[in-house]
């Protein structure tokens, strides 16, 4: 049985730069915000309008969905099929997804990746969110930071340690993936 890799953290921390480079196959949410600049549809994202999205939700296709920031995301169950028939497989949501998907999926994993609050700050300032962007997308930092205990794996990404928490993260994912193996 492939694993199902769930990830969550605030804005900023690193999660989603992290997990490329460590997995391949991630399962992509659907959302109705804007692309940032550089995103991808269908890489990033899948960028739907809010009635497409309500469309989803009513006919019952959704196996996750939250709203964020004034945004709607959410996980569509063929694309969630799709990835894990593939192999072993990662998504990226907030604790609401995380739990939503643990209830449907309680085979998977779950990792916190977290950064202070200054260095998410920064990162996100850095990959080009405006000034009022980055403040209304950290005012859950202190909420997410709360909810970290409700994960199997709880992961600092220091400023300037990616590689060294790349290499945690590679380690955790080994041990379960050689668990489940193993069974």
């Amino acid at each position: 049985m492939n694993k199902l890799i769930v990830v969550s953290g605030p804005s900023g921390s690193g999660k989603t730069s992290l997990m490329r480079q460590i997995m391949k196959n991630e399962v992509v949410s659907f959302t109705t915000r804007k692309p940032r600049k550089g995103e991808i549809d269908g890489l990033d994202y899948n960028f739907i309008s809010i009635e497409k999205f309500e469309e989803l939700m009513e006919q019952s296709k959704l196996i996750e969905q939250v709203e964020y920031s004034g945004n709607y995301y959410g996980i569509d169950q063929e694309e969630f099929e799709n990835k894990m028939s593939i192999g072993n497989a990662f998504v990226i949501v907030d604790s609401h997804g995380m739990l939503q998907i643990k209830q449907i999926y309680p085979n998977c994993v779950t990792l916190f990746i977290y950064t202070p609050y200054d260095q998410a700050y920064k990162q996100m300032i850095k990959r080009g969110d405006t000034l009022e962007k980055v403040e209304e997308r950290l005012k859950t930092y202190t909420e997410e930071i709360e909810n970290k205990t409700c994960y199997d794996y709880i992961i600092r990404n220091n400023h300037n340690r990616f590689n060294v928490t790349k290499e945690i993260i590679n380690k955790i994912i080994e041990s379960e993936v050689d668990v489940v193996e193993k069974q």
